[in-house]
């Protein structure tokens, strides 16, 4: 009995043992796969949440993280923008707060007095970034899609009638209509009337209207400094409480905000949302006949035929180019009397609808819910519409989160040279070059008796002892002088043959059975055949890992590559994805990176077997 008590305490120590061993390995294989996953998960971001580093998103379940992401690309990643249009002061879109309580009928009442806008002063949502280094918007992408199927996929016959000088597809620029520019007008031509074709095929979360109340907002932060400074200097009342509670009035109004309110006009107001009264026409053309002099030069300038200066046309709207366009904006800035100008934009004309429908702010404050003191307190709720969106199409729009970067950066891969050619041209050529020149060398060791076998291994041996970068300039240098930079040999032929390889193939075919060479022989076979039906066949494994090894450098080398091949034509995959990260955001490098490790993963998965087999085989050996 003791001796059994003995034999069970040291088998479950034992016991204890392994266990303590497998928490252990997995571990540590925990902290070789989490990192993965963080890089993995962040692939799947942008730059509201690309700092979070969670191994799940957290938009994918999170519906305010989601929120900020949609208004983030809705309003093209410009936060400068969404400020400027909304009187809002924040330093990123992570500090747009969550809408707590949004008014589904006011909400409705917005909705359906901006479907009644005319497309042609509605924008399009996530269609451009500010900057280059953004990601493609999402409507950019379904307008290339678009445009593509209209001429059948036919590139040069779009070129030929847009007058475009488009390479590829992804060069294909949408209209921009800059709706909160001060210079913007409409380009009336076949191209953009198309555009207003597709614009009018989206839902209307896709379109935009400007805040000229923001716009205006601004302008009286830069103007006078500060809100506190504004509402001093412009005498407001204890209702406005905020920067956004000031609102534009469609005409110039009286006491101290006249002034403020003329200079936001003449100088700063997109003049798409500017009329000029019928009255103003004098002014105009007395206007046009100091500047021109005589008829003439007027005719002659606006290609007109007018006989007198009466007849001289007013246009109460901004004409769309030229010379009109010119005088019309000067005589805004500088002519007409302010009392003759009035404000159109979205939002006062959506007041002035709500004024016509209700005709009392309590009647629309009764049948809205809302708690407004006047038509003139009221604003568009635009970030409450934006979170009724949201939750209307969670869906669509985490979806379309999940797929961007990596859409992105495929993209990228096939339409830049011939990235996945060479790379499967230079992975092909460098392994079947290592499984022949390699092994050739190492049975030759193995094989027969040298003299120097010993100090031809240890030569070997010493060449990795120094780093790949000490042997590249040679390398080039001798590469040159073959007259081969610019072709694949010259990416192939530094790795012909590798120490170490040569090495670890002379130890295994060491210890392969004489007797199987010596009965070979009997038989009157030729070293060659020796060499292919017993070495090659009884060392597959081991020359499965010397494969896999040359692969993986092979793939995932960029800097040779890049260096003795500068036409952008021969570029590898890698070399691509070096260039990206330089200009491309982190999650979209990311991206790149999981991609990029799909082809090892895959070759490691279908091959393991034989690659653990030749792990294992030479250290049973």
């Amino acid at each position: 009995m003791p001796i059994i008590s003995i034999v069970g305490r040291k088998e479950k120590k034992i016991r204890g043992l392994i266990w303590a061993l497998y928490v252990l390995l997995t571990l540590g294989a925990l902290t070789m796969v989490y990192p993965f996953l963080l890089m993995v998960s962040t692939s799947f971001t942008s730059y509201v949440d690309q700092d979070e580093f969670r191994v799940v998103p957290r938009y994918v379940y999170n519906d305010q993280v989601l929120y900020r992401k949609y208004v983030e690309a809705k309003y093209c990643e410009d936060i400068l923008l969404y400020n400027q249009w909304f009187g809002s002061d924040y330093g990123t879109f992570r500090e747009i707060p969550t809408p707590t309580k949004p008014n589904k009928a006011f909400i409705t009442e917005w909705r359906n007095f901006k479907s009644s806008l005319p497309k042609t002063h509605v924008m399009l949502a996530a269609c451009y970034s500010p900057n280059a280094q953004k990601i493609t918007p999402e409507l950019v992408s379904k307008y290339r899609v678009f445009v593509s199927r209209k001429f059948h996929g036919d590139l040069q016959k779009m070129n030929q009638v847009y007058k475009d000088t488009a390479e590829t597809w992804l060069e294909v620029d949408i209209p921009q209509e800059i709706w909160g520019t001060r210079d913007y007008t409409v380009q009336p031509n076949r191209k953009f009337s198309e555009y207003l074709e597709f614009k009018d095929a989206l839902p209307q979360r896709y379109l935009l209207t400007v805040s000229v109340d923001g716009l205006y907002q601004d302008a009286l932060k830069v103007r006078l400094g500060s809100f506190k400074a504004a509402k001093k200097s412009l005498a407001l009342g204890d209702h406005v409480q905020k920067l956004s509670d000031i609102h534009l009035t469609p005409r110039v109004p009286s006491g101290p905000e006249a002034a403020a309110w003329e200079d936001f006009v003449r100088k700063d107001c997109p003049r798409g949302f500017l009329r000029m009264d019928v009255s103003a026409a004098p002014a105009y053309r007395a206007f046009i006949r100091a500047k021109y002099g005589n008829l003439a030069l007027y005719n002659k300038a606006y290609a007109s035929k007018v006989q007198t200066w009466d007849d001289v046309p007013f246009a109460q709207s901004a004409p769309n180019r030229g010379v009109a366009l010119v005088d019309w904006v000067e005589v805004l800035g500088t002519v007409v009397p302010i009392r003759n100008v009035e404000v159109v934009g979205p939002d006062l004309a959506f007041r002035a609808a709500l004024q016509r429908k209700y005709h009392t702010a309590a009647a629309m404050n009764r049948a809205l819910g809302t708690s407004f003191v006047s038509f003139q307190a009221v604003a568009p709720p635009y970030q409450d519409s934006d979170w009724l969106e949201l939750k209307e199409n969670r869906g669509a729009i985490r979806h379309e989160f999940i797929v961007r970067n990596y859409r992105e950066v495929l993209e990228y891969i096939f339409i830049h040279g011939r990235a996945l050619l060479n790379t499967a041209i230079l992975c092909l050529g460098i392994v079947l070059a290592t499984l022949t020149v390699n092994p050739l060398c190492a049975y030759a060791l193995s094989r027969f008796n040298l003299r120097g076998t010993y100090k031809i291994l240890l030569f070997l041996l010493a060449t990795m002892a120094f780093p790949a970068e000490v042997s590249a300039i040679p390398s080039f240098l001798l590469i040159k002088n073959l007259h081969l930079l610019g072709t694949y040999w010259a990416i192939i032929l530094p790795s012909l043959a590798n120490g170490y390889s040569i090495f670890l193939l002379k130890g295994f075919f060491d210890s392969l059975p004489k007797e199987l060479y010596e009965a070979a022989m009997l038989d009157g076979a030729t070293e060659m055949q020796m060499y292919r039906m017993i070495t090659i066949n009884l060392s597959k494994p081991v020359l499965a890992v010397i494969g896999l090894g040359a692969f993986t450098m092979a793939y995932g080398s960029f800097m040779w590559a890049f260096l003795v091949c500068q036409n952008p034509k021969m570029w590898t995959l890698m070399v691509w994805l070096y260039q990206m990260q330089i200009w491309a955001p982190q999650y979209m490098v990311y991206a790149g990176l999981v991609l990029a490790a799909i082809p090892t993963l895959l070759v490691f998965i279908f091959c393991q077997n034989i690659i653990m087999r030749g792990i294992i085989i030479p250290s049973e050996k």
